[in-house]
């Protein structure tokens, strides 16, 4: 047992986690051909042209971090040891904005906006592997 918060696996979401445990950024794209947009989070529907017609395409995994913080007091116990976590949230460039955290401390203390990064997968945590950032240098 985990001794921190763990997602709710349900059939909506379950591609996505059974995706993230195969080590694949998998995302909800609209298959309405005026529309063909790129939804994240899991959802029954389209956001933007309402229809139900979204299928599950594995995503790239990069994106450009567009804001961030530092959390140094966790709320949970299970998170103390890791402090402080770079919690990001990151533009993919298939358009959606994901929140995440970078899987590593980048060296000196640099601002992370508008920084490349690049989707990892934690060690199995509780069973499920989680999608974090980290910081894609070569780009």
């Amino acid at each position: 047992m985990s001794d921190r918060p763990m997602p709710k696996i349900d059939g909506l979401n379950r591609p996505f986690w059974e995706g993230c445990d195969a080590s694949r950024l998998m995302l909800q794209r609209c298959g309405n051909e005026q529309c063909r947009r790129y939804v994240y989070y899991p959802r029954v529907c389209c956001p933007y042209c309402h229809q139900d017609r979204l299928t599950w395409v594995e995503a790239c995994g990069r994106g450009r971090i567009e804001s961030w913080s530092a959390i140094h007091r966790p709320q949970f116990e299970g998170f103390k040891h890791e402090a402080p976590i770079l919690f990001v949230a990151v533009r993919l460039e298939e358009g959606p904005l994901m929140y995440s955290r970078l899987a590593s401390r980048p060296d000196g203390g640099r601002d992370l906006s508008g920084r490349t990064v690049r989707v990892v997968f934690s060690d199995p945590v509780a069973g499920r592997r989680l999608p974090y950032f980290e910081l894609d240098e070569a780009r």
